[in-house]
């Protein structure tokens, strides 16, 4: 059993399940994994950027920058100096989101827990 974080609730549990006993939301591992360590140990080293995502919104992509960077991931929005200069490009899918190709699937599995849902709804339905 390993420690687990739910992104939502903020729950900590031993669990080797991938949904949050209380939410149901898909949990992401509390420690980093011996790959992963292995990323950090060489965090000195350049970076080699590789695509996340393609927010449409400049907020969104500032919104994942944060939260990837809190996570110790190394990020760059690509395509936002841009909103200056042309701000209808932010409406073509012209950001992007670029991690260190040794920390992208962390950086997938942390973006799947706080930016995705499995039934397309972005919003917490009332009862």
């Amino acid at each position: 059993m390993k420690r687990m974080l739910c992104p939502i609730c903020g729950g900590e549990f031993d669990s080797d399940h991938g949904l949050c006993p209380k939410c149901g939301c898909a949990m992401v591992s509390s420690t980093l994994d011996e790959a992963q360590c292995g990323v950090v140990a060489t965090a000195a080293r350049p970076a080699e950027f590789v695509e996340l995502c393609r927010p449409r919104l400049f907020p969104v992509a500032m919104l994942v920058k944060q939260t990837l960077e809190q996570n110790g991931v190394r990020v760059m929005v690509q395509g936002a100096h841009s909103l200056s200069l042309q701000p209808h490009l932010a409406f073509g899918g012209e950001l992007r989101i670029l991690v260190d190709s040794g920390q992208l699937e962390y950086a997938r599995a942390l973006y799947r827990a706080y930016f995705e849902n499995e039934d397309g709804t972005d919003y917490i339905e009332e009862e």
